[in-house]
């Protein structure tokens, strides 16, 4: 049976497979629907349901191409197809932040060249933390409270790893948004709801579990860092009531002005059950020692912490976001063991789906030149439709 696919997958008119029409402007789902054409900046097709659910590889290599593990810690882009893409563009970019500081918008707002995007939105690369909730959670319904919460630090962590791209996802537009689902039946569904400051929710349901939550997307320049991550709480809920909160900890690509390009995780994830008080606290990073001249324990990608039940230490958690984590000596995941889960996406989402962004969907047939003038456009229209609000930017 012939497999049906997304509206607009095919050209309206013309000849063109990646062209939906040479008389309209732009597809019914478009954010700038109405507009008039422009023979410079075509409508495209939409991307077909195939092409959004190709196989992703699972392996430790195929998640890590691009990067070299450092004898240090963290990673190191070699990918030079990426590096070349961002030379020559610093200068202009730290002019925008500024200006974009002096209006209090932080630097997600950033208008950026096209050539340092991949064609994906945050709202897809959110959900790659989601990965391992597959591997961990099945049948989770079946453990007691403090497996599943050990369970959760496992997902949570084992994430960490998945897709490190030095290349920047797509800022979801005003009401984007994502459905998807897992082989197991497991569903989520996105938006992004605030736009300054950026703000996503996220719900994903299961027989045996809810996932739900919000998250900012937050990003400063420090130094010849920069320094971003996901800021808020994801809430896991189970059947039984229990409830199992944590926080991711922040990210550091370094190398911005000068120097290798690369990627840490630092600082903390917490973890709470205030119904059962159960908590981890996790730091990452080498064990800094007193004294000028002491040097510090173990790798940048190490992490250490503590599982405590009512405020009294119960376990020793340790590892390294590259390599495995265990607490009290018991390896919950292995990187070479444990293989990620992707999502995938259905047929005929909302009409708001990320999926049907025009600067992203030339991006992702490899024409940049009309990618970077269907997003002036579209920034354009939300700019005026943010001062129709009474908003200044």
């Amino acid at each position: 049976m012939e497999r049906i696919d997304d509206p607009c997958t095919a050209p309206r008119d013309g000849e063109s497979q990646e062209i939906w029409s040479r008389e309209i402007g732009a597809p019914p789902f478009s954010l700038l629907i109405g507009s008039p054409y422009d023979i410079e900046c075509p409508p495209p097709t939409y991307l077909s349901i195939n092409h959004l659910n190709r196989s992703r590889l699972a392996d430790k290599a195929s998640q890590l191409q691009g990067y070299e593990v450092q004898y240090e810690g963290g990673l190191k882009c070699v990918d030079e197809r990426v590096l070349s893409n961002q030379r020559g563009i610093i200068i202009d970019v730290i002019a925008q932040v500024s200006a974009c500081l002096l209006k209090g918008q932080g630097i997600v707002g950033l208008s950026l060249p096209i050539r340092l995007f991949e064609p994906r939105s945050t709202l897809e690369r959110l959900l790659d933390r989601f990965c391992f909730m597959p591997v961990f959670f099945e049948n989770i319904g079946e453990l007691n409270a403090i497996e599943r919460f050990k369970k959760v630090i496992a997902m949570a962590v084992a994430g960490l790893y998945i897709s490190p791209s030095q290349e920047k996802p797509f800022n979801p537009l005003l009401g984007e948004t994502l459905q998807a689902e897992w082989p197991d039946g497991t569903k989520a569904y996105c938006e992004h709801t605030v736009h300054h400051p950026p703000i996503t929710n996220f719900y994903i349901i299961s027989k045996d579990f809810k996932i739900h939550g919000n998250l900012q997307l937050i990003g400063k320049f420090k130094k010849n860092s920069l320094i971003g991550g996901f800021q808020g709480k994801v809430n896991v809920e189970f059947n039984d009531g229990q409830i199992v909160s944590f926080s991711y900890p922040q990210f550091r690509a370094g190398g911005i002005i000068m120097g290798s390009r690369t990627v840490e995780w630092e600082e903390h994830m917490i973890f709470d059950d205030l119904t059962n008080k159960f908590n981890a606290d996790i730091t990452f990073g080498a064990v800094r020692r007193k004294g000028l001249f002491k040097k510090a324990i173990g790798k940048i990608d190490d992490f250490r912490g503590q599982l405590k039940i009512n405020d009294q230490e119960v376990g020793k958690i340790e590892g390294n976001w590259l390599r495995n984590l265990s607490i009290d000596d018991v390896e919950l995941w292995n990187i070479d063991r444990h293989l990620p889960v992707f999502h995938f996406f259905p047929v005929n989402p909302l009409p708001s789906d990320w999926r049907y962004r025009e600067d992203l969907v030339w991006l992702s047939r490899g024409n940049s030149e009309i990618a970077q003038k269907w997003k002036y456009k579209i920034e354009n229209r939300q700019r005026a439709d943010r001062k129709l609000r009474g908003l200044k930017y």
